[in-house]
């Protein structure tokens, strides 16, 4: 199986880069003011790039903040009889998708999803239904995307190797939908995520509040 992989640029990369980049300008800068005996437009070359450079580290340090601020709580995932406990999850964050709205979203996969629905949704469920390798378009719009279900669906080869593009994706539920042979190669390119098999499970959707379970 062919592996995709798309290069995704965030604000932590970005401010990684320019601190790289700004500390080689600020050492070679240094360098001219040795080499040229420190002489007046040496200097100031040199201050121009310190003040860049401590520039650069203070927009690296805003995005890691903000970026660690950003970042969602961690579910856990339980199992307990025929079914998985996630958890701490609300109901807003999980979504159940049918045939046609699966092939909906492959035609346009920009549509209709806000940027906040994308960064909320931490469970998606695609049970008994065809998958295309193209469905990945999809789920790698929801970058906080953990627990996949697509139990009994026909899902393409190809769209298993190109689960590596979800970054935080813990747990697959994989019933009836992956072949022995590939659930073994993927396990070895994936060892992070967990993929459960065998039976059929439900998922238990549990927030901090809810007495009462969520089965879906």
């Amino acid at each position: 199986m062919v592996k995709r992989r798309r290069s995704t640029i965030t604000l932590t990369k970005v401010a990684v880069f320019c601190a790289a980049v700004t500390t080689i300008l600020a050492m070679s800068a240094s360098g001219v003011v040795f080499v040229t005996g420190g002489r007046n437009y040496a200097e100031q070359i040199h201050q121009l790039a310190l003040i860049v450079m401590l520039a650069a580290y203070v927009f690296l340090i805003v995005a890691i903040t903000a970026a660690k601020k950003n970042q969602p709580i961690s579910l856990r995932v339980v199992e307990k009889d025929d079914c998985l406990l996630v958890s701490p999850c609300s109901v807003e964050a999980y979504a159940i998708l049918d045939q046609f709205n699966i092939d909906k979203f492959v035609r346009n996969p920009h549509k209709d999803i806000s940027k906040d629905r994308r960064n909320l949704l931490r469970i998606i469920i695609a049970r008994d239904v065809i998958i295309a390798e193209c469905f990945l378009d999809v789920l790698v719009l929801f970058p906080n995307l953990t627990v996949l279900d697509v139990q009994d669906s026909k899902v393409d080869l190809e769209f298993w190797s190109g689960l590596e593009e979800l970054a935080n994706l813990s747990d697959v539920l994989a019933t009836n939908a992956i072949p022995d042979d590939v659930l073994r190669n993927i396990s070895f390119s994936l060892p992070e995520v967990k993929f459960w098999t065998g039976k059929r499970r439900n998922l238990v959707v549990l927030s901090k509040a809810a007495l009462n379970p969520s089965g879906v």
